[in-house]
């Protein structure tokens, strides 16, 4: 039986077992948070690391428990040669407004599992865990140092695979289990801030509603002369265009002033308005990642001051810090608070050689296909905090979910896994390592 009959053979025998291992993990309710509960994320989050943990084991793998900020699987517990990370992340973004199924049952509907994490990132990351276990089940050597991670905090600040590399070191590669097949091999930079203004007196509040890993929440809310409006965050229908952003929805659709200083206002509504950076002079683009992106995502009252939060991103290749620099500078010539919070660098592979080119080619030959790799404009994996690596699945770009509008998607409402992608993924994982294997050896 050669490789490929073992692999169809393995999946055959396997698939039940692996919706029904994916639908159990869905139904730990594993949003990471900060509490008094011992553990980083809360007991939740450790609670699904266990869980992988003790699936690791029963498939015969070798895990190693980082203080629950992460967990480590291996094949054996000593292996040699170049390291491959296969990361994943355990955690989820809260529930969103509206669900139409229970987002913490782990349901089957169809062709799909349904629930909170099934797409983000629990089915892939259950699809590199049967991959792993694979070569052990059949016996199949791996000359390389080949490792499965799955972290719990990616959905907040990724400080969980921060403290793994501190204590395992950088690998040779990582791929990144959390996005489309078949490669994803490029993130923009990320600088996040904030600009506060004193509010008019005729503004009570302005707030968003919404958790804290959504970069655009679910909706802002304000009481203005003793009238309170809500906008919700509302997909585009046939005929009718949706929200996108409710914050700058709200502020910009106000006839009357938000702030108190008519200077104040005219900056916020330019850089609420402003869709790359250019009021701030930071707006740049180059021909892999296109223009800089800015947007707020969060709105809230302090006191008698508004303080919107806004995401600015841009190409790999400018330097963060310069940029950061420039925005300090804006405020102080515009005379208005502004606080640069995390910044995080992108990263670049080239898709026409090495690894990315490798992975593509082989699913391509695989599943038909004539894809080539991207880049991510507002996404962020794992993968920017290795020196390299990529994306690789477990998505498939092309399909189109039979759900509302809204409903089906990463983060968004009624998260769907489609059953069939997710097997085809185990496939590509397993096939995905053995290239690599081979490739260093």
């Amino acid at each position: 039986m050669d490789l490929r009959e073992q692999i169809d053979a393995y999946i055959e025998k396997y698939k039940f077992e692996i919706v029904s291992r994916t639908c159990d993990f869905v139904k730990i309710p594993s949003v990471s948070t900060s509490d008094d509960s011992g553990r980083p994320y809360g007991l939740e989050c450790a609670r699904a690391l266990d869980f992988c943990d003790a699936l690791c084991r029963e498939k015969g793998l070798f895990t190693k428990n980082y203080d629950y900020y992460c967990l480590e699987a291996s094949c054996e517990k000593e292996q040699k040669g170049k390291r491959l990370v296969l990361v994943t992340h355990a955690d989820v973004v809260p529930v969103g407004e509206d669900t139409i199924y229970e987002p913490f049952a782990g349901t089957v509907y169809g062709d799909y599992i349904l629930g909170r994490g099934c797409v983000d990132d629990k089915g892939p990351l259950i699809a590199t865990l049967y991959a792993l276990a694979f070569f052990k089940e059949n016996h199949i050597p791996l000359k390389n140092d080949i490792r499965l991670v799955f972290g719990s905090n990616e959905e907040r600040t990724m400080d969980d695979i921060e403290y793994y590399l501190e204590r395992a070191g950088q690998p040779d590669w990582a791929l990144a289990a959390d996005g489309d097949f078949p490669a994803e091999n490029g993130e923009m930079g990320r600088i996040d801030f904030t600009v506060s203004a004193p509010k008019a007196s005729r503004v009570e509040y302005i707030r968003s509603r919404g958790t804290g890993q959504s970069l655009v929440q679910e909706a802002c809310e304000s009481l203005i002369e003793n009238r309170s409006i809500t906008i919700r965050k509302t997909p585009s229908r046939e005929g009718a265009e949706g929200v996108e952003n409710p914050v700058a929805y709200m502020i910009l659709n106000q006839e009357g002033a938000v702030f108190k200083n008519d200077a104040d206002e005219k900056h916020m509504r330019e850089l609420l308005a402003d869709g790359n950076g250019a009021s701030m002079g930071v707006s740049c683009s180059d021909e892999i990642f296109d223009e800089s992106i800015l947007r707020v995502y969060k709105a809230e009252t302090e006191g008698e001051n508004i303080k919107l939060s806004f995401d600015l991103r841009i190409p790999h290749c400018v330097d963060l810090e310069e940029t950061a620099e420039k925005i300090r500078r804006y405020g102080e010539e515009k005379a208005i608070a502004i606080e640069i919070g995390k910044i995080s660098k992108g990263y670049y592979e080239s898709p026409d050689e090495g690894i990315v080119k490798l992975l593509t080619d082989l699913y391509n030959h695989e599943m038909h296909m004539d894809e080539k790799p991207c880049v991510l404009h507002t996404a962020a994996t794992y993968t920017r905090l290795f020196e390299h690596g990529c994306d690789f699945g477990a998505g498939n770009c092309q399909e189109v979910k039979p759900f509302p509008p809204g409903h089906g998607s990463v983060h968004g409402l009624d998260e769907a896994q489609n059953i069939g992608v997710l097997l085809d993924a185990v496939k590509m994982y397993i096939l995905g390592i053995k290239a690599i294997d081979d490739l260093w050896s």
